[in-house]
């Protein structure tokens, strides 16, 4: 990457002349094909494990689990290599100079997609023995107990060494694919691009507004990304409640046109009205589905039982709580009049991508887990559960 000129890394925006200051982005070009190489590899690995020592309920389509599951997951793998850029950016600055620096970049790359790799290999292998071990527990009454906890331990051992060898699998692959990748490209790795400046014929009124899109709230940006990710996961779960429960199709029909609403109001510059509306949006439902998890709702289909919680709910209570947090924050500071302080930092492009990303990953498993199938039946219970939690 091009060392940006001191001058023009210092300059300030003014309507005179001066240039905007050039600050590090995202390299994009670098991220997304590093994310989608290691994604759909280790995906490979994790089907063809599950194929040979996994619960038989999720073998099946091979080819279709693989795509459904490795595009899902490929948020989480940008979400890695965001990370590993970012810290190798703090490491060696915006610019790798010298061949320790290029390799060992290289490597946080590779070492972050198989932390990923791992974790997401871990849920699938222990959601694979929890099928198993149901599947030991209905066999007592045709075998002995003896036979039974037998056959458990089997299950587990074989899945422990099936984790064992895919985590193997999935540092070497990620370390050929990753070199593989950089060759593709030439060689290149750049950890940062720099935005451009802002020419000296701009004039001011559009260099400020640049600057305020530029400098948009973090916390805000992450909310309304958020939102659109909790939208998606209700709209997703409605289809599945009509056939059982259409009070609660209707609910969560709702409550999607107002996240989606907040989420729009959200990118602007809200008033303390919108965030305590985005406080109730996010407040409701969460404490709604805690008490359908642990005592159950008193009305529905099945009043006073608790719902087991699957992907689906999940990941849209995670989405909530954090839109929650974010939206008290946000009133706190403009009670104290210091939503903008003077000298205030915005948020390095990197950390932004970071914050965004890892909302939109959330969103993504909690959308595929409303949708039967997608990631292996692994939330059938949840796309009901989910329903059912407010």
């Amino acid at each position: 990457m091009t060392a940006v000129p001191a001058g023009t890394a210092s300059g300030s925006i003014s309507g005179t002349g001066a240039q905007a200051p050039a600050r590090p982005a995202v390299p994009w070009r670098t991220v997304i094909p590093l994310a989608a190489m290691m994604a759909y590899a280790d995906g490979f690995w994790m089907v063809s494990l599950r194929g040979a020592v996994g619960a038989i309920e999720r073998t099946q389509e091979p080819f279709l689990s693989w795509l459904r599951e490795s595009t899902v997951l490929l948020p989480a793998f940008i979400v890695a290599v965001i990370a590993a850029v970012t810290l190798a950016m703090r490491w060696f600055g915006p610019a790798l100079a010298g061949k320790k620096a290029f390799f060992t970049t290289a490597l946080l790359i590779a070492a972050a997609g198989t932390v990923a790799g791992t974790a997401i290999l871990a849920a699938s292998e222990a959601w694979d023995y929890a099928l198993q071990h149901d599947l030991m527990s209905n066999l007592h009454h045709a075998s002995s107990v003896q036979s039974v906890d037998q056959l458990d331990q089997s299950s587990l051992g074989l899945q422990l060494a099936a984790f064992g060898y895919g985590v193997g699998l999935l540092l070497v692959t990620n370390l050929v694919v990753t070199g593989w990748t950089i060759a593709i490209r030439g060689g290149r790795l750049d950890v940062s691009r720099q935005q451009k400046t802002t020419p000296e014929r701009t004039p001011r009124h559009a260099v400020t507004g640049r600057a305020r899109a530029a400098a948009t709230d973090l916390r805000q940006l992450v909310a309304t990304v958020a939102l659109f990710g909790c939208a998606a996961i209700h709209l997703a779960v409605i289809p599945d409640h009509l056939n059982h429960w259409v009070v609660a199709s209707a609910f969560f029909l709702a409550l999607a046109m107002a996240e989606v609403a907040a989420g729009v109001l959200l990118l602007g510059r809200p008033g303390p009205n919108v965030l305590f509306a985005i406080v109730a949006a996010s407040a409701v439902p969460l404490v709604l589905w805690v008490w359908s998890r642990t005592a159950g709702l008193p009305f529905g289909p099945n009043p006073g039982v608790p719902e087991p919680a699957g992907l689906a709910d999940s990941a849209a209570s995670l989405l909530e709580l954090g839109t929650l947090v974010i939206a008290v924050v946000l009133l706190h500071a403009k009670r104290r009049d210091a939503s903008e302080p003077a000298g205030r930092k915005t948020a390095s492009a990197h950390l932004r991508a970071l914050a965004v990303v890892g909302a939109i990953a959330i969103g993504s498993l909690g959308v595929a887990g409303a949708v039967p199938g997608w990631l292996g039946d692994v939330d059938i219970s949840g796309n009901t559960t989910h329903n059912a939690q407010h």
